[in-house]
């Protein structure tokens, strides 16, 4: 079987200086079992209160298009997600744009958006620390024995100075590029990691 994350993690190695990997892995007993934790996960992936509850230093929410805060804690294609990461000065935003599934693979990706909240309703202008060619890709992937789950970061270029909003150039500009990103990365890590810290079992890769 083709994996799509296999094509993804070789994009990384084409543009290093603007992708970025987190990621965990377990080996399991058989490939039942394995199989077994691949379900699980995939659930807990498509929960957005999972997402809150195996972070460290970022909360998640899902809005729709409007602007209104949804019920539903399952992520879908089209939600909104506001991300709150602390050291950085306002939320992120982003959107679920595909949802990819298969037997051994479940792809979860998001683009930076703008900010459905802002009732000035100006779509132009995307709120996020990124610019909206940037992809993060969160990828589970069942191997025999082996589940691993992935943060793809993919075209991660600052949004400074290419959006008509003065206050996110601002916003972005201010903050120290290297600082971001080392808490941004090092916190998908920490998701990754503790994921897969769900399943004691598991031998560490």
């Amino acid at each position: 079987m083709k994996f799509e994350t296999d094509d993804l993690l070789e994009q990384t190695k084409r543009d290093e200086e603007h992708s970025s990997i987190a990621c965990a892995e377990k080996t399991f007993a058989d490939e039942t079992r394995a199989a077994k934790i691949f379900s699980s996960l995939k659930t807990k992936l498509s929960n957005v209160d999972e997402w809150n509850a195996h972070a460290m230093l970022s909360s998640f929410k899902l809005f729709d298009e409007s602007g209104r805060e949804l019920q539903t804690k399952t992520i879908a294609v089209g939600n909104f997600m506001q991300i709150s990461l602390t050291g950085t000065v306002k939320y992120d935003w982003v959107r679920i744009t595909d949802i990819d599934e298969a037997p051994d693979e479940f792809i979860i990706r998001v683009k930076p958006t703008f900010d459905p909240t802002d009732t000035s309703g100006d779509k132009s202008v995307i709120s996020h620390f990124f610019t909206d060619e940037s992809i993060n890709n969160f990828c589970l992937v069942r191997k025999a024995e082996r589940v691993a789950l992935y943060v793809i970061g993919l075209n991660e270029k600052m949004n400074a100075g290419e959006t008509g909003g003065t206050l996110e150039t601002v916003r972005n500009a201010a903050v120290n590029l290297g600082s971001y990103l080392g808490i941004q990365r090092g916190e998908w890590k920490k998701f990754c990691h503790h994921f897969m810290e769900d399943f004691a079992d598991g031998q560490t890769a």
